[in-house]
């Protein structure tokens, strides 16, 4: 496809050009350029140069350059782009400034019946019109060319079409009557001429007859073959093929050509020479061709004769049986049945599973023991004697097990039998294979055991080992006596007979005591419920394990009253773990775990001592109020009493029971509510207040009470997991004293926490610490302080703490807390510091969620996984465990993956043996916990698999998504995409790369569902399964905004979300941005930095300008996106300076004036400069001025004036001219712009009287306005004088121009019959009759004039008339150096003269002679009157 092309140009000669083409196609396409049908190369020219370039994109640009641009340079290019088959073409016209001229074509071989279409070559411009002649008449757009064809009978008229169409010649349907030279004719506007002839040669192709030969034509006879050309014009060139193919040398056969026919001579037929023979004709305009089909009866012989073989049971057997011959010889298998004793077509037999292929040879699918037989393979193909053989067939069994495989598992110390049964044909001989080594079983073990003397056995009784013969084969046994640990692992039995060997695969494990589990550790803990986790021996053999756990007080652990749980194993992990329930809340536990197998239990490991947390609030299902599970009973022995400062009460009590404290107690909440004062007032006066726990008796203080009122004092304690229920009240009365009214004030604290830090303790926990809030103002007490902090998936929760520390727990791992503090008191709580960021330690990863393992070749398998869905840090890599099953011996094979790599490949494995695989991530802690485990066993056999890992997708609507289909299968597996149960074909969203994975461009909720990956292949099929959820880009804020004299008050609200996003739970930022009119956009608050989120938002913007235009701009962003911005246009309060309408505040005398500036109104907006300019009423230039009035402050003296002050201050202008009017430009600056203002006033006479008003004859403005119209309409009269001058120059020109063409017609004989022997007279005559016409003066050539002179076609023809000019009687002809000047026959119009013009009709017409000099016209021909000097009777010299 072409992607960019040239245009058509027009150039001057001189310059330089680049034409460019540039495509695109599957494979980079090859380029060609041509001009006129000429191709162009770097060889055609030196200043053409061609280049191609590959771009980015993978477009082919191809340019062709030409420098130095001539007019022969001009023509009909052509740009050519290949590719295969197909071709893509451009072509243009350039056209360069000079003289028509047509380039020489060789002769244009036309093949009969088919149109032509000639476009005249030509170059040069201007052009005015392009003819096509032929034998002198003109061909027009619309006529219908004659000719005519006599016959035999009568003279028929026949009509061709043939046209002129743009300078293009067209006929239609050519046949011979066509075939003869046409002229093109090109014509420039100024009368050149170029002619070119072309001849065109119409060229019959070819017609051939059928082919013959003979029939029945036998093997070993003479064969020949006639190819005869009925028609055409010659030369013909033939060309025989023999299937397609050209004729190979081996087949002997002999070709003789003349002009009209070529033979194919075979001196003795064979079988190999039957096949389909063409003849190929071929001359200047056409290819033809004539086939036919050889063939001679042959009878079979044998290719491939069968003879009596041996087949292996369970396996595919073929058996040959082909002959040559022709026709093709037909094979038919038959059998004899051993029962019945006739022959069956194999065909017919009964269980299928046999076939005779096309070639012929038997195949048997699976061979069994009945396909043993006499077989006779039959040949016949109706020409001689059919071909027959009788074979017999055997079947053979190879050695063979029922199995691949079994397990034998024993204790440590018992005996252990490994037996094989290996089926087939003796003889059988048995290997035993330990390790890939092959056992030498009475050398094998030591006797390690003497040295107890409880056993005594002799070396050769450890192992034993004995064969016995069945029927179907042999029976191998090994016998161990007494089993050691280091008997495990794999055994293999080597079965071998003369027709094949077998492999059984016995995998031994010795059961030992176990060994206790290692790494016990615990993992969460919460109020009731504990997670522990340990890791154990892959040689254990766990069968269950026991969990032990029981209260620890002071390391001191009662076991014999612990609880004990047996907990199943699990093999598939590496770590296990388990959760233990109904613990007591804020209570020390110890626990340690057993091992169990089916040999013993082990030891316990040593304990893990764990403290449950205190216990949570909930709300229990049909409960109507909340229950609170923190302390459950009021504080104890509660005592008020009066303190000596009026308006305090000390307070006496104990902790709750212990039994109700679920938890420990951080603190407690003391209300003293005052009685009998009415209802407003005892909610208003009510005193709340919290404090810390402390060892042994409570107690604390209680001011800022009413006076001389009486009090209801309760309390309640409180955990970090809530506050318990209040005790009953206690009264009491404070004492009386003087009201102070500062007390009426206090107030929460006013300032946040200062040197907030954060530490990571452990991967779930945090340590804030900060500095100590001084006491407010009035002496409030600082009770504590509130702890706020989120995740960034999370919302805010809160802590509090009666110190400057506090520990964060139950968080997530490696994940980033934003925390900020503030303190309380018994007012409320105080502004928040800033926030920090802290993240947890980083800890073991969570297993990956997915693992898939399929099989890649037969000695290969392909494990893929999903990451971690909690990687509680960063993954350095991955690990993959593949080993053998069964096999406790075997080594297991690792292999370490980067992180970014989900996919494995194990290769070097066995064929037909069974592994399992599983995965592990590791951070920088170290392994987490395994994937679950699978199993595979490599076979030849490659199913058709998916090694790409589905699930649930969420995407952004408007984003692109891509699936991946990765697989696996041999032969290769072929694909198909599903969405929703209908298969993707062609649509505008979806892309299907050749990599198999699915593209989704700009995603919608409609493109939401499930997409489902289908490989297939001959063995088997998989899928992948995606469930693609598409959320929606949050909506726009919406914004608004109060305006202010130097800030804005921005408030929006929250995007609107349907109830399916708002169960998402995302967090949302807000990007709130502005700027001033034509400025750039400003952040309002750091990336880092967000406010508070609430249903509405906030934020002032600050230290705007005044009255001054601001846009504002907002959106809001989740985990999907970031929504359309929200735009607003507000301008602050405040606006221009606005200037008197009068001269009320200026005054002057007679050489002051003085200017009131507090006329000005400032407009809302504080001034900033003042600028006062003035001049003489008239005049042009403006004077700064100076004020001149002094003051205390020197800045007075500024030209600019930034005082405040100024605002009510006064302006001086000193030094005027008495008695003379003034205009004064004043402009006040403020913030939100400047405004000027003008204002006439006069200076008084020196006596103090007034000057009347300004004169208003004389305004230099006026002056200006008049001079510049005058002279405006001298320059119009002048152009309308120079518009007349031409035309007069145009009618003399025309009047020129008439004389010209009568004196043409008068002369035109003379101009083309003029020859050497006539020239003189012609002259004379003309010379004689020059004296009775009346002729106008030579016309000067401007010299402006861009024509010049170019060289002529030879081909071209021109009539040209001249004239010359009468001269005075008796008068001698002037004399001048007379030059040659040579008349180049390729020059299209040039007259050959003395001056460097001449005065024809031509475009150079009118030349300029020197004096003395005539100038006669005379056509150039093709050598003729070149250089040629006359000489006439009445004396004058001619060239």
């Amino acid at each position: 496809m072409m992607t960019q092309h040239f245009t058509e140009r027009t150039l001057t000669p001189g310059g330089d050009l680049s034409m460019q083409c540039a495509a695109t196609a599957d494979r980079p396409p090859q380029f060609t350029w041509q001009r006129d049908g000429i191709v162009i190369t770097s060889n055609s020219d030196p200043r053409y140069s061609l280049g191609q370039i590959m771009r980015p994109d993978g477009t082919v640009l191809s340019q062709l350059n030409i420098s130095r641009i001539r007019v022969e340079d001009g023509g009909l290019y052509s740009c050519i782009a290949e590719e295969g088959d197909r071709v893509a073409v451009h072509e243009n016209r350039l056209d360069v400034y000079g003289p028509p001229y047509i380039r020489a074509l060789p002769p244009i071989k036309v093949q009969s019946g088919e149109t032509v279409n000639l476009r005249c070559p030509y170059y040069g411009f201007p052009i005015s019109k392009i003819d096509w002649e032929y034998k002198g008449t003109t061909i027009t757009s619309d006529n219908l060319f004659q000719r005519y064809k006599r016959s035999q009978h009568k003279k028929r008229k026949l009509r061709r079409s043939v046209t002129n169409i743009h300078g293009v010649l067209s006929i239609l349907e050519v046949n011979k009557d066509n075939e003869a030279s046409y002229t093109c004719v090109v014509t420039s506007p100024s009368g050149e001429m170029a002619r070119r002839t072309f001849e065109i040669q119409v060229i019959e192709a070819p017609v051939l007859e059928d082919l013959l030969f003979g029939n029945n034509l036998q093997e070993g006879q003479i064969v020949n073959i006639y190819c005869n050309v009925r028609s055409g014009d010659l030369p013909i060139h033939f060309e025989w093929l023999k299937d397609g193919k050209r004729i190979p040398s081996t087949l002997k056969v002999v070709e003789r050509s003349s002009e009209l026919f070529s033979a194919l001579i075979i001196k003795r037929v064979s079988l190999e020479h039957c096949g389909t023979y063409t003849c190929v004709a071929t001359n200047h305009v056409a290819t033809v061709n004539k086939t036919t089909e050889l063939y001679i009866k042959v009878a079979p012989k044998w290719a491939e004769e069968p003879s009596n073989s041996s087949l292996l049971l369970g396996r595919r057997g073929s058996v040959s049986c082909s002959a040559s011959g022709y026709p093709k010889p037909q094979v038919h298998w038959m059998k004899k049945d051993a029962i019945l004793g006739t022959w069956q077509p194999v065909l017919e037999l009964a269980g299928g599973g046999i076939l005779s292929l096309a070639n012929g040879s038997l195949i048997i699918d699976e061979v069994s023991l009945s396909d043993e037989g006499l077989y006779s393979c039959n040949i016949e193909n109706g020409v001689g004697t059919p071909l027959s053989k009788t074979i017999w067939i055997t079947v053979n069994k190879p050695v063979h097990f029922s199995g691949s495989s079994t397990n034998v598992t024993s204790r440590l110390g018992q005996s252990v039998g490994l037996e094989s049964n290996a089926l087939g044909d003796t003889p059988i001989t048995i290997q035993w294979n330990r390790h890939g080594h092959a056992m030498d079983v009475h050398s094998h073990r030591q006797a390690k055991l003497t040295n107890k003397k409880e056993i005594s056995l002799k070396k050769e009784d450890l192992w034993k080992l004995s064969e016995i013969k069945t029927n179907s084969g042999l029976r191998s046994t090994i016998n161990i006596q007494y089993a050691e640990a280091s008997d495990a692992g794999l055994y293999q039995c080597r079965a071998s007979n003369p027709y094949g060997s077998s492999i059984f695969n016995v995998y031994v494990t010795i059961l030992e005591p176990p060994t206790p589990p290692t790494e016990l550790r615990v993992e969460t803990v919460l109020s009731r419920v504990a997670s522990i986790s340990w890791r154990t021996s892959d040689r254990v053999g766990a069968r269950h394990y026991t969990v032990q756990y029981a209260p620890a007080h002071l390391n001191d652990v009662r076991w014999e009253l612990a609880s004990t749980l047996n907990i199943s194993s699990n093999d598939n992990e590496i770590r296990q773990s388990f959760e233990i329930q109904n613990l007591r809340p804020a209570n020390n536990y110890a626990v340690r775990v057993a091992t169990v197998n089916q040999v013993a239990v082990s030891r316990y490991t040593e304990p893990v001592h764990f403290t449950t947390q205190e216990e949570p609030i909930f709300k229990c299902k049909g409960c109507k109020d909340i229950k609170y599970l923190a302390p459950s009973s009021p504080p104890q022995q509660i005592r008020v009493s009066q303190t000596e400062e009026p308006g305090q009460l000390r307070v006496w009590w104990s902790a709750p029971d212990t039994l109700s404290h679920n938890g420990h107690i951080t603190g407690y909440h003391i209300k003293a509510v005052p009685q009998n004062v009415g209802p407003i007032s005892e909610e208003s006066d009510t005193r709340m207040m919290k404090v810390s726990h402390q060892t042994g008796k409570q107690e604390t203080t209680i001011s800022g009470l009413l006076k001389n009122t009486r009090y209801a004092v309760s309390i309640s304690a409180f955990n970090n997991a809530g506050s318990g229920p209040f005790s009953l009240p206690v009264f009491q009365e404070t004492r009386e004293g003087v009201l102070d009214l500062n007390e009426i004030f206090l107030i929460a604290p006013e300032s946040a926490p200062s040197s907030v830090e954060c530490t990571a303790v452990s991967p779930t926990s945090l340590r804030i610490g900060w500095q100590p809030l001084s006491a407010p103002r009035h002496g409030t007490e600082i009770l504590g302080y509130s702890i706020l902090y989120a995740s960034e998936e999370s919302d805010w929760q809160n802590q509090t703490s009666l110190h400057t520390e506090q520990y964060l727990q139950n968080l997530l791992k490696y994940a980033n807390y934003t925390i900020k503090v503030a303190g309380y008191s018994s007012y409320g709580v105080g502004p928040f510091s800033y926030p920090i960021v802290c993240t947890t330690l980083q800890d073991v990863p969570s297993p990956p969620a997915d693992i898939k393992v399929l099989v890649l070749s037969p000695t290969a398998l392909l494990i893929s996984w999903k990451p971690p869905e909690k990687p509680n840090g960063e993954i350095l890599y991955y690990t993959v465990y593949v080993k053998p099953v069964g096999s406790a011996g075997d080594a297991v094979i690792t292999q370490r993956m980067e992180s970014s790599r989900y996919t494995a490949e194990v290769t070097d494995l066995n064929t037909g043996r069974t592994y399992e695989a599983w995965v592990c991530a590791s951070t920088h802690v170290g392994e987490g916990r395994a994937s679950k485990r699978l199993t595979q066993t490599p076979t030849n056999r490659v199913v058709a698999g998916v090694s790409s890992l589905g699930g649930t997708i969420s995407v952004g609507a408007g984003s692109s998504l891509l699936l991946r289909c990765e697989c696996v299968g041999s032969p290769a597996a072929r694909t198909v995409w599903y969405h929703n149960h209908n298969i993707i074909t062609h649509h505008p969203r979806f892309t299907r790369n050749h990599d198999d994975t699915l593209l989704i461009n700009n995603i919608d909720e409609s493109l939401s569902g499930n997409y489902t990956c289908l490989a297939k292949n001959l063995y088997g099929s998989d899928s992948v399964k995606y469930t693609v959820v598409v959320q929606p880009l949050p909506d726009s804020p919406e914004l608004r905004a109060t305006p202010y004299k130097d800030s804005i008050l921005v408030e929006w609200e929250q995007p609107h979300y349907t109830m399916m996003n708002k169960t998402l739970g995302q967090k949302i930022t807000y990007s709130l941005t502005w700027k001033e009119a034509n400025g750039p956009w400003q952040e309002a608050w750091p990336a880092n930095e967000l406010p508070n989120i609430l249903n509405t938002q906030k934020h002032t913007l600050t230290g705007l300008k005044c009255g001054t235009k601001y846009s504002l701009r907002i959106t809001a962003t989740n985990k999907v996106g970031t929504s359309q911005p929200a735009y607003l246009d507000i301008s602050t309060l405040g606006g221009v300076p606005i200037p008197p309408t009068t001269n009320e505040w200026l005054w002057s005398n007679s050489s002051h004036v003085y200017i009131q500036l507090a006329g000005w109104d400032e407009g809302g907006c504080e001034m900033r400069a003042w600028d006062v300019e003035y001049r003489a009423l008239g005049a042009r230039v403006w004077t700064r001025a100076r004020n001149t009035l002094t003051y205390a402050d020197t800045s007075w003296s500024l030209p600019l004036y930034q005082v405040p002050s100024y605002r009510s201050s006064s302006f001086a202008i000193p030094d005027l001219s008495p008695g003379t009017w003034y205009q004064l430009r004043i402009t006040a600056t403020n913030e939100a712009g400047s405004m000027n203002s003008i204002y006439n006033f006069a200076t008084k006479n020196i006596d103090g009287s007034e000057v009347g008003p300004p004169s208003e004859i004389f305004d230099l403005n006026m002056l200006v306005i008049i001079s510049s119209s005058i002279l405006l309409l001298l320059c119009l009269i002048c152009c309308i004088y120079i518009l007349l001058k031409r035309q007069r120059n145009v009618n003399f020109t025309q009047y020129r121009d008439s004389l010209t063409i009568d004196n043409k017609s008068e002369n035109g004989n003379l101009a083309n019959n003029i020859s050497h022997n006539n020239l003189t007279s012609a002259v004379k005559d003309n010379a004689l009759n020059a004296q009775n016409r009346i002729y106008s003066t030579p016309i000067p050539v401007r010299n402006n004039s861009k024509h010049e002179l170019y060289e002529i076609s030879p081909y071209a023809q021109f009539a040209v008339g001249f004239r010359t000019f009468g001269h005075v009687d008796n008068q001698d002809p002037p004399i001048g150096n007379h030059k040659h000047k040579y008349c180049d026959t390729e020059t299209s119009f040039q007259m050959c003269s003395e001056c460097e013009d001449s005065d024809t009709i031509s475009k150079y017409s009118g030349s300029k002679c020197s004096r003395g000099q005539f100038t006669l016209a005379l056509p150039c021909h093709i050598k003729l009157f070149r250089s040629t000097r006359l000489t006439t009777p009445d004396g004058y010299k001619w060239t």
